[in-house]
């Protein structure tokens, strides 16, 4: 397009131009899929690409709501809610970690804001100067970049490795820390590998993070992403941070254990040992504000104390994994069998380029995105977030698609093409 006013090319950011005109892996890989579904049918094209619960809700979920919409004792129901969330919901929020995390939390402790993406914004707007650094375990979820860009703070990325499990290394590490590391965020069950880290490496992050806070004189904080700490397979346990560390906070929603995204309720909760704990909160929520995050919306948060007895039905996510794990098994592809989450990171055999692979499993209708756009190359995170007889039906054209896929990239590399 030719743009006539030579003013319109400077009415962004730099920073905000770069993004614009930067392709995503993702969103190459939707455009392809957009393509093929109008050329071959919607119902043509498996997309593993999403991790958007299609699980339900659980079934108690309407009735609860027409119980909250039809209660007329509540207070301005539809006004304004306080900056950190009515407390209602605050303290079923922190009863339900205090089980977590088996310490005994204040509700005071909690901060009700929009979605967990919403909580890590301000409580990153209200720690972090500009040029503060923050680790991040890659592979990763790929918004904590963003997430640490906005406030003018700096990733660091501390590598983890397939073949040690993902577990993150003592070693590699230390070498990230600086004066300038101020929070490590951690993802556990993690997207996009579905592991959980281990008590031993819970335990060795908090060392390492007491240890260089107390060489440079400033707490450097653990956030720990715990979105996914109900979606756990079978006798599989999530780890208890508050237990190990000092300056450390959970920032957790009802997106996945509840299958409910897009209400985009969220909450932090912070650390009982923190004696300022309250001072702290209060920082948060006006960050809360002035960011205009905001709490979620009221109906939700009243609905908390009944809402978090329940979860979705996490057995069908576990025979969504099943099918999925034994297909890949069968075509012999190589994978870390996922403790908790909704995704599985298989690896691509070592002389296929990932985006050439993704790109024509696409053109065989099956949609999964390159580990590149998780900050690590070689692999694809494949969702199994669908109901059992979907990914059944998906898995059955992986099974057909993947060989040809193999074999015509193979044929191409060896004839140069």
């Amino acid at each position: 397009m030719e743009i006539e006013d030579p003013l319109e090319k400077l009415s962004l950011t730099p920073y905000m131009t770069d993004l614009c005109q930067s392709s995503s892996a993702i969103r190459k890989m939707d455009a392809i899929a957009k393509k093929m579904a109008e050329k071959y049918g919607k119902d043509k094209i498996h997309n593993f690409s999403i991790g958007n619960p299609r699980v339900e809700p659980p079934e108690t979920y309407n009735k609860i709501m027409m119980e909250v919409l039809q209660d007329k004792s509540f207070y301005l129901p539809h006004g304004y809610a306080p900056n950190t969330g009515d407390d209602e919901g605050r303290k079923a929020i922190a009863e339900l970690f205090s089980k977590i995390q088996e310490v005994e939390i204040s509700y005071k402790n909690v901060i009700l804001a929009a979605g967990c993406a919403g909580v890590i914004n301000i409580f990153l707007r209200t720690v972090l100067i500009v040029g503060d650094e923050v680790i991040i375990p890659s592979p990763y979820f790929l918004e904590f970049p963003y997430y640490v860009s906005n406030f003018y703070g700096k990733s660091v990325f501390c590598e983890t490795f397939f073949e040690e499990k993902w577990q993150i290394n003592k070693e590699r590490l230390e070498k990230c820390f600086t004066a300038k590391t101020r929070v490590i965020i951690i993802n556990s069950p993690q997207n996009p590998t579905g592991i959980i880290y281990s008590e031993d490496t819970i335990k060795m992050i908090s060392e390492l993070c007491q240890k260089y806070s107390n060489k440079y004189g400033r707490p450097i904080w653990i956030l720990s992403d715990d979105v996914y700490c109900r979606v756990l397979r079978p006798n599989k346990k999530h780890h208890q941070i508050f237990k190990f560390y000092k300056f450390s906070v959970i920032c957790y929603s009802l997106s996945k254990d509840l299958s409910l995204p897009g209400e985009r309720i969220g909450a932090l909760i912070m650390n009982p040992k923190i004696k300022l704990c309250e001072r702290n909160i209060h920082a948060i929520s006006m960050s809360n504000e002035f960011l205009a995050i905001y709490p979620p919306n009221r109906l939700h948060m009243r609905a908390l104390p009944k809402l978090l007895k329940f979860t979705s039905n996490i057995e069908l996510y576990n025979k969504s994994q099943e099918i999925v794990e034994n297909t890949l098994k069968k075509l012999n592809i190589e994978f870390i069998p996922p403790e908790g989450a909704i995704y599985i990171f298989p690896k691509i055999p070592d002389e296929i380029d990932e985006m050439e692979f993704c790109e024509l499993m696409v053109e065989n209708f099956i949609v999964v995105v390159p580990g590149s756009a998780f900050g690590k190359t070689g692999f694809y995170r494949l969702s199994f977030c669908n109901k059992p007889e979907d990914i059944q039906k998906g898995m059955e054209q992986f099974e057909i698609s993947y060989p040809k896929v193999i074999e015509e990239l193979r044929k191409r590399k060896k004839n140069n093409i």
